[in-house]
This record gives structure tokens, sequence and C-alpha cells, in this order.
């Protein structure tokens, strides 16, 4: 069974070479003028137009193909509640998320029109930073018809100055630069694969966050997310916290 939809190394480069020639000929990005990431990541899953920006009833799915609906969310996945209540009867739905592992900080200066400076963000995504914004979705994730697609990702992030003290720049574009693979979130494996390999045989919530890396109050929304996908399995308390595990896979002893 295909785990990675067609997407790689080869498939991204393609993606980007038509997103830019598309902005060369200045035809704008997309037929709803959408960014650059957004549009790369629907080149990378059909390449085919005419099969972008379907219209399903009331709702318009990003890329509807042989292999169904396709979402590409680039923010909170809470919005896009409504729009899978009324797909996933009918159709496959994949939600796309991208996880910027690497993202390298492009600052402008507009009255140059230059670049004054290039860096690297400290912050690094990872696909567990996922977790807590999943809990939203909570009464659809064990849907058959849903499945996440997390896409890990390195780009620039393009930032102009203000010249305000408050806030000195302003985010302008991110683009893309580099394909790392595929992230899939559907059976509790998939789920149980989020976890560190260092994580105490029982721990908390608190401590959940702690070893994924996430804020402290996180944490519960995370262990909410794993344990109602078979990932973590809650088996008590710790004074006032929770208790959990790492669920046994079926068949294990």
């Amino acid at each position: 069974m295909e785990t990675n939809w067609g997407m790689d190394e080869l498939s991204f480069a393609a993606a980007c070479r038509a997103v830019q020639e598309m902005g060369r000929a200045d035809q704008g990005v997309g037929t709803l003028g959408e960014k650059t990431l957004h549009a790369v990541l629907k080149r990378m899953i059909e390449p085919d137009l005419s099969r972008h920006e379907v219209k399903l009833g009331r709702y318009t799915a990003d890329v509807l193909n042989e292999r169904g609906v396709f979402e590409v969310q680039t923010r909170s996945l809470h919005k896009l509640k409504p729009k899978l209540r009324a797909l996933l009867p009918y159709y496959p739905v994949t939600v796309v998320v991208p996880v910027i592992e690497t993202k390298w900080l492009l600052t402008m200066d507009p009255a140059m029109g230059e670049l004054t400076n290039r860096r690297r963000s400290p912050k690094r995504g990872k696909a567990a930073d996922l977790l807590p914004d999943l809990v939203y979705l909570k009464p659809l994730l064990r849907d058959p018809n849903l499945t996440f697609m997390l896409v890990r990702l390195e780009g620039e992030q393009l930032r102009k100055l203000t010249g305000k003290k408050r806030r000195p720049v302003t985010p302008l574009e991110f683009a893309p630069t580099r394909f790392l693979g595929v992230v899939r979130l559907k059976t509790a494996r998939d789920y149980a694969a989020l976890l560190p390999g260092d994580l105490p045989k029982e721990f908390t919530a608190r401590e959940l966050a702690r070893a994924l890396g996430l804020p402290a109050g996180q944490g519960s929304a995370a262990a909410n997310v794993l344990s109602h996908m078979g990932g973590i399995a809650h088996i008590g308390t710790q004074g006032k916290a929770y208790l959990y595990t790492i669920a046994k896979e079926e068949g294990s002893c």
C-alpha cells in the first residue's frame, strides 16, 4: 500500500518549479490566490489543476482525485470541523499539514530593497506539535475515511523591517525549499510512533509534554488525543494527575 501518496523529492521539485513559473507569468498562485506553501503542497498531491478547487455541495475541496479529497491546512485545524463532518460520509479525506522542521529567516529592508539578514530560526517543528490541535477534531479522528498526512519541510520565511519598536519585523511569505518526508497519522501504531523512545513506563500529561517538547499546558490535550487513538492508555492517577502508559499493540503480551 502506498504510504506517501506519491510525495517525494521529485514531486516536490516539480511542484516548486510549477508554482514559481506561475508567479513569473504573473498569473497569481492557484485559483484562490493562496500562499506559496499551500500551492506547492497542492501541486505535489495533484499536478492536474483541473482537479484543484472542486465544488462539493457548499464546500470546495482543495484537491479531488481518484484517491479522494485532500485538504491542505496551514493554520489551526478547528476550522475544518464543519467541512470534515460534511465530506467524511461520502469521501476518503486526507488532511495535509506542513511540519516546518527547519526555518531560515530572511529579513528585508524595504527602504533599501535588499535582504539585510539571514539566520536559522531556533524553533524546530515536529510531527508531535500537531497533537494538541487534534483535540478539536476528536469526535472525527476514528472515522475510517479520515487520514492526516504531515509533510516535513525546510524553508525560508521572508520578513520585512517595519521600523516599529513593538513589532520590528512582519512576516511576508514562506517558501518551502526542501522536502524531508511524510508522516501518516491514522492508526494506533501511527500515533504511538510519535512517542519518544526514552518515555518512562508510566507518565503524566506534564511528563508527556516535556518528552514531546510541548508547552506544559498542552500535555493534557496531547494525552487526550493519544489515549483516544490508542497510542497510550490511561492506567490510573498519581495524586491529582492522570497516569498513562504506552498502549500494547493488539496481539502482544
